[in-house]
């Protein structure tokens, strides 16, 4: 089965899924792995830029719109190690975004094209430690594909409008990252 650059990224997420990640194709994410978070959860966790005091958003929603960014910047290189991932969402979402990423890379596809957010809060937790926002989104990557990085010929199928959910949470005073995301099915929203 093709699919198109987010629907790849999300069937490899479904894979990962399978380990407890935070990404799904047509239903809730299952319970985030505390072992995920930890520096030796994999290679490519400890391969990753450490994130700094200087690193995430001033907002939550800059934070949820920031990573969606720099996962369409990384995409298009593709590059799982990409800077601005690690420095707009952690734990669970980062691993989401670094190992699809990885899948991608590695199966020799580029990205190409943009999604188009239309993201909203769902809810705000002030008094969990720590104080977390929920954000509900239709995420759509109708205007995503994916190419062979060495032009040969590669078949793929448009994407479309996802549901989307996403825990933000304040790693400090106005420092915001993204640390779960549920990505669903096309059609969902």
């Amino acid at each position: 089965m093709r699919a198109s650059g987010l629907s790849r990224l999300l069937i490899a997420c479904l894979v990962v899924g399978l380990l407890g990640t935070g990404c799904s194709d047509d239903k809730p994410s299952p319970a985030p792995s505390h072992a995920a978070s930890s520096a030796t959860a994999s290679p490519a966790a400890s391969a990753r830029p450490s994130a700094t005091a200087n690193d995430g958003a001033p907002t939550a929603m800059d934070a949820y719109r920031g990573m969606w960014k720099a996962y369409v910047e990384a995409i298009h290189i593709p590059d799982p190690d990409y800077p601005d991932l690690a420095r707009y969402s952690q734990g669970d979402a980062l691993d989401v975004w670094v190992k699809g990423l990885t899948s991608v890379k590695d199966q020799g596809l580029v990205g190409q094209g943009d999604v188009t957010l239309s993201p909203a809060v769902r809810s705000a937790n002030p008094n969990t430690t720590p104080p977390t926002v929920e954000i509900r989104d239709c995420v759509d990557s109708s205007k995503t594909h994916l190419k062979k990085q060495d032009g040969s010929p590669y078949q793929d199928t448009p994407g479309g409008k996802r549901s989307t959910t996403a825990t933000v949470a304040r790693i400090s005073e106005g420092v915001w990252k993204v640390t779960k995301i549920a990505i669903y099915g096309v059609g969902t929203c």
